[in-house]
């Protein structure tokens, strides 16, 4: 199986590639010291192999990384050690949308505008069964994709939990996705969720009027790491599209900043949420 590069991994070889330009090395260098090849090191700074820590120890001492890069370079090391559970993907999925998963995983935070359907790290399984279900009669399948939706939300737990942030259109909470009962619980849920300090939901009220990206929602994803630039992600029908433009990422995370201004606040969304969920309880 062919090495899988991490942002946590390419952290720790972007920094390893500092040092060394910064004590005028080059990659070669690097190699003859190891007595490697210099495909090697070029594989270590793009972090698709982690070296080990007796390697990366010899090439500090050789780029004469003082006490504090070292202590810099321990912790990006321990970083790029942590094992990320596995999520089995479909075998047919996209490889734009592989790379969503993916991202989401390493993730520190997400950002999500959403005006047609629950988001999928908020949909119980239920929800995300009627609309799988859509147009199609191969429960197995469906079956499937709900498992791998579920399991995509291990991202919102743990020690290391994704940040989420999210605005829902509140037609979201009239629209009965699988009958009256699944969207009744489906609130349910969310008001579960947001006692999560990690998940907050903000509610885009009819008043507002127009907003906004109207056209469909989309993600930004933020990585807590001066050296990787925040993405969005937008879903089609068909396939997602990656934006990662500096100048259309900035627009499109000032567009959420605007929407979110104009939302409820987490306090007041809860509120209307529950008040949805008395109303599908008569």
């Amino acid at each position: 199986m062919a090495a899988t590069p991490t942002r946590r991994k390419k952290r720790l070889g972007r920094y390893l590639r500092e040092l060394r330009e910064a004590a005028g090395l080059r990659a070669v260098d690097a190699a003859r010291k190891l007595k490697t090849e210099e495909s090697t090191i070029s594989r270590y700074e793009n972090g698709i192999y982690k070296p080990a820590w007796a390697a990366v120890s010899v090439l500090l001492t050789y780029y004469g990384a003082g006490d504090d890069a070292e202590e810099k370079a321990s912790a990006l090391y321990d970083a790029a050690s942590v094992s990320v559970p596995k999520i089995r993907i479909p075998a047919d999925s996209p490889k734009v949308f592989r790379e969503l998963v993916n991202t989401e995983r390493e993730a520190e935070a997400l950002y999500i505008l959403e005006n047609t359907v629950i988001p999928g790290l908020l949909q119980t399984a239920d929800y995300a069964k009627a609309l799988f279900s859509t147009g199609s009669d191969v429960t197995t399948e469906v079956d499937e994709l709900v498992d791998f939706r579920l399991e995509r939300q291990r991202v919102l737990t743990g020690p290391d939990a994704l940040e989420l942030c999210v605005c829902l259109d509140e037609a979201l909470l009239h629209r009965q996705v699988g009958g009256r009962k699944v969207l009744h619980d489906q609130l349910r849920h969310l008001l579960e969720l947001v006692e999560q300090p990690n998940i907050t939901i903000h509610v885009v009220p009819f008043e507002v009027g127009s907003y906004g990206n109207m056209s469909g929602g989309y993600q930004v994803m933020t990585f807590g790491d001066e050296g990787d630039a925040d993405v969005v992600y937008i879903e089609h029908a068909a396939v997602g599209v990656w934006v990662e433009n500096e100048r259309d990422v900035r627009h499109f995370q000032a567009t959420f900043e605007d929407v979110r201004a104009t939302a409820l606040n987490p306090e007041e969304s809860a509120e209307v949420i529950r008040a949805h969920v008395r109303r599908l309880s008569k």
